[in-house]
């Protein structure tokens, strides 16, 4: 099927970018963790109700999850203007979600346990595919390791993912998705991650 990005995902392009002007989307703008909670609450909810099928509908609210919780645990004190995450989503025979935040970025966040990373590009792989341990018994990066896998597992789902002059790509969807829009990798901080997700 011809993957389609809703319009709605362009303000948060602008938000993410930095652009002047764009006012918050108090729909999709969650300045605190359990405001992300209760609307990913929703999302698996509109998923189903938009005929997807129960348990790939929580899966696909997993991953998501995953990624909006990583801006809540990373970022505490580290936001560089507005605090928490844009979090917005469409459904229907392939959904859609995104997550973005303007916090510190992978490769500071990543640095506080590995202190060798050098570039966006290679924190950005590293969270995708290194696990990575911090302090004991903390263990950190085992998240998005999880989205990776679960994305890979199936052809009809895909995840670009972008943090500071990086990009990332996962997924059979994910050429397609990354395609259709020109991805914002030039500033030095924050997190963007939009996951596509053909349901059965």
């Amino acid at each position: 099927m011809t993957l389609v990005l809703p319009s709605r995902l362009d303000t948060c392009l602008d938000w993410y970018r930095g652009e002047p002007g764009v006012a918050l989307d108090r729909d999709q703008y969650c300045a605190t963790r359990d405001v992300f909670e209760g609307r990913l609450g929703r999302l698996v909810a509109d998923c189903e109700r938009s005929g997807c099928d129960p348990g790939s509908a929580a899966l696909f609210a997993a991953v998501t999850g995953e990624i909006g919780n990583n801006t809540f645990d990373h970022n505490l004190g580290h936001w560089t203007d507005e605090p928490g995450c844009w979090f917005g989503y469409a459904t229907g025979r392939a959904c859609v979600s995104w997550v973005a935040d303007r916090g510190r970025g992978v490769l500071a966040s990543l640095r506080t346990t590995v202190p060798s990373l050098q570039d966006h590009a290679t924190a950005l792989e590293t969270a995708f595919r290194r696990v990575v341990s911090g302090r004991h018994p903390e263990r950190r990066g085992n998240g998005l390791k999880f989205v990776r896998r679960i994305v890979n597992a199936d052809p009809r789902r895909g995840i670009v993912a972008t943090s500071g002059t990086a990009s990332v790509h996962f997924g059979g969807m994910g050429p397609e998705l990354r395609a259709l829009r020109t991805w914002p990798t030039h500033q030095e901080s924050g997190m963007l991650a939009v996951v596509a997700w053909e349901m059965p």
